[in-house]
Formats: C-alpha cells, structure tokens, sequence
C-alpha cells in the first residue's frame, strides 16, 4: 500500500467519525407524551402523542438520548426499571404544564435525568411505602431537578397522627451519582437523603417536615445552597437539619468512614413562625457516629433551639470555616454550640481547623485541631439584621465585621456576596458589602 493510499484511507476514517459525531445527536428524538391524548392511534409526535409514560417504557419506545416531553395531567405511579442507557435520557414537563405523580421509582437503571414533576401521594399511603422519590443502589447517575414533593397541599390542621401515618420522605436515594438539585419539598417526614457516594445536593429547599432535613451518608459529595426550615416533633426522633453516620462492613453504625463531604452556603432554620405547633428542638447539623475524614463545613448558616449547632464526633481533617451557629430563641435546649471531638491522635495531616466562625459556644476535645478568629457571640440582633422577617444580612455595628483571621481560600459568603469586603474578613456566614 502506498504513502498515498494510506494518507487517504486515514482521512476517510476521520471524515466517516466526524460524521458519525454528528448523526449520533441528530438521532435522539423527541417523544411526546399526553395522558389525555387517545389510546389509538399515536407515534409520539407533538400532533399524535403517546398517553402514557409507563407504557413507552416498558415498551422500550424510548432510546438513550432521546427527550420525552409531557403535557400536563395525572400519570399516576411511575417505574423505570432496568433501563441503562448508554448516554443521558430525559423525561422533562413542557414549558408552563403540570405533569402529577404519585410516586417516582428507578430500579437498576441509568443516566436518567427527570425535571419538573410534581409528586405528591395527596395523603393517601400505601401499606409500607415511604418515599415519594426512591433510587435504589443498582442505578447510577440519576438526575432528579425542579421537583415540586409534598404529602398533602395543607397542613394546617394535622393533628400527630396525621404526621405520622400520612407523611412521606421526599427523595431517597442510594444510587451512586446522583444529582439531585432545585427541588421544593414540603410537608413530609424525612427531606433528601443520600447514601450513594458522589452524591451533589444542591439548590433545594425542604420546607415542614418531621424526620430530617438532608442526610448524607457517601464518600465524596456535596451539599450547597439548599435551605431546611420548619421542623415538628410528632414523635420521638430527633430530628436533624443535616445527619450523617459512618457504618462498617458489618453495617453498625460508627465503625465505618465517611470521606471528602463538602457542606456549604446552606440555611438550617429550626422555625419562622415561633407560634409554629409541634414545633421541634431541632439539631443543626449532627454528625455523630464517626469517623468523618476531610469534611469542609463552610458559610453556612444555623439557627436552632439545641446546643448541637455543628456537632462533629470523631473528626479526622476536618475544616469548619466561617460558619454562623445561633440559639434560635434563648430558651433550653441550647445555647448553640460548635463542638468538635478529633481522633487525629495528632497526625499533623488528620489535624482539623475550626475558624472564624460565630456561635453562642465552641467547644474542642482531643488533640490536632486548630482554633482561630472565632467570636461567641448570644444576641441575634448582633448577628442578623431581623431574623424573625427573614433579613439574615449582617447589621452594620456587629463585631463579627473586620475580625476574621485572613483566609486566601474564603472568597465568597453564605450569599454568594465577595469577601473580603472591608479592611478585613468578617466572622461568620455573611460579610457585610462595604
């Protein structure tokens, strides 16, 4: 074969993959779904939509990368079971509609990515079901987005029983990369929890709940941005604004762990309504069967009635920065306290950080941690500007402003805001904007 020969043969084959790269996309399709369309009759298309979701699953209608849109309506109890595909596959509500479930479940499948649900059991609960959402741990990359989860519309007038035999857990999820992000829950028993590794958290907001807010139990992921509020004790857990434990081979819990978590720029909120019934003494964040090792807990924002602000038991490499931990309303439990208990043994590589962080205390057992630019600080009115009407910027005349130790690493705030902003950085989630 010749020089010649070969220099063409080698561009047909980069001109054949060119072309194959952009025939591939070009065959995912849209496939449109109406659950008021006809039964007879359709091929998918905007004019002739499929009625039911279900049924074009299990069908195997639908191909990796392909778009199912929904049009608004009921489609009941959905199921996507063994479905791998090879390259991301989306089931996204139309602009402006409303596509209602009852209960979202993937079983052992694949690079799916579901935006703009609504799901709610409207109070009605199946004998031993839990979640509205559920993952189980033989599907991986899972995106879950946009999300609106509720038990029922109002509870105003639930009594302790309809707590307890009504609500739901939002979204449970052992996959392993799950992306779960922008979703509004309310009205359930547990928010969002994760035992998957590689799990990202982000954006959501969980709103009167009975269980915990989040929970976290993977290596290697991240929780930002979302916001926890509202808690009512009906029964006798205590419930958490974020939880996590390490279990072992043998599944006990503590004798495992959990590495390379980051947990930042979120709001836990014990209530915004102090006249609230059921109202809880809900911890802020509690992480107490460890090891947890390489954990970065930063800019975020607590306000809870219990002395377990941020409470981390068997820290290893731990970085607890520029966080605001406060009692929510001076009565016991409390005050708020940061407390860290470190098993580095005083290996300088596992040794933690707590640092310029405000709270009403902060307690340190063990040796290797670092303590600097921290303020104990007991009025609010020195730390918020009007918590009770949601105003959670910095007053002007508070101590946290100027006094943080400098931090190269810290360049934002719990709002996303610049920081540092004045001659140096302020203590605690927020940096007054000077």
């Amino acid at each position: 074969m010749t020089a010649h020969t070969l220099k063409f043969s080698a561009s047909l084959l980069i001109c054949l993959a060119a072309m194959l790269a952009v025939i591939s996309p070009a065959m995912a399709r849209d496939i449109f779904v109406n659950p008021q369309a006809p039964v007879n009759g359709a091929d998918g298309s905007k004019e002739s939509p499929w009625k039911s979701l279900q049924s074009i699953l299990d069908d195997d209608i639908v191909k990796a990368g392909d778009r199912v849109m929904l049009e608004g309506g009921d489609y009941g109890r959905l199921v996507i079971q063994n479905r791998e595909m090879s390259e991301m596959t989306s089931v996204v509500v139309s602009d402006d509609q409303q596509a209602t479930f009852e209960n979202v479940e993937i079983k052992g499948s694949a690079n799916w990515a579901l935006t703009g649900f609504t799901v709610t059991s409207e109070g009605f609960r199946e004998p031993d079901e839990r979640y509205h959402v559920r993952i189980d741990k033989n599907s991986h990359h899972i995106n879950i987005d946009s999300f609106t989860i509720y038990t029922v519309e109002d509870i105003s007038d639930w009594s302790t029983d309809d707590w307890n035999e009504k609500a739901l857990d939002g979204i449970f999820s052992e996959a392993e990369h799950a992306d779960i992000r922008n979703n509004k829950i309310r009205n359930v028993n547990f928010g969002i929890s994760t035992l998957g590794k590689h799990s990202i958290v982000a954006r959501n907001e969980v709103k009167n709940f009975s269980g915990d807010g989040l929970r976290g139990l993977g290596d290697h992921s991240l929780f930002e941005e979302n916001v926890v509020k509202n808690c009512y004790q009906v029964n006798s857990n205590h419930s958490d604004g974020f939880q996590s434990w390490s279990t072992g081979a043998d599944g006990r819990p503590g004798t495992g762990v959990i590495k390379d978590v980051t947990f930042r720029r979120n709001l836990i909120l014990n209530f915004e309504d102090f006249y609230q019934p059921y109202v809880c003494k809900l911890e802020g964040i509690g992480l107490f069967d460890g090891v947890y090792e390489d954990w970065t807990i930063e800019n975020n924002i607590i306000a809870v009635d219990n002395w377990h602000g941020i409470s981390v038991f068997g820290a290893r490499n731990v970085r607890i920065k520029n966080n605001t931990v406060m009692d929510i309303d001076y009565f016991p439990p409390g005050p708020a306290t940061i407390t860290i208990i470190s098993v580095s043994e005083g290996d300088p590589e596992d040794a933690s950080l707590v640092a310029n962080n405000v709270a009403n205390e902060i307690k340190i057992e063990g040796e290797g941690v670092e303590r600097f630019g921290n303020i104990e600080i007991d009025d609010l009115d020195d730390v918020f500007v009007d918590i009770d009407d949601g105003d959670l910027r910095l007053p002007e005349d508070s101590e946290a402003i100027d006094n943080g130790e400098p931090d190269p690493e810290m360049t934002v705030d719990y709002f996303g805001n610049p920081r540092p902003s004045g001659k140096g950085l302020d203590v605690g989630a927020v940096e007054l904007q000077q």
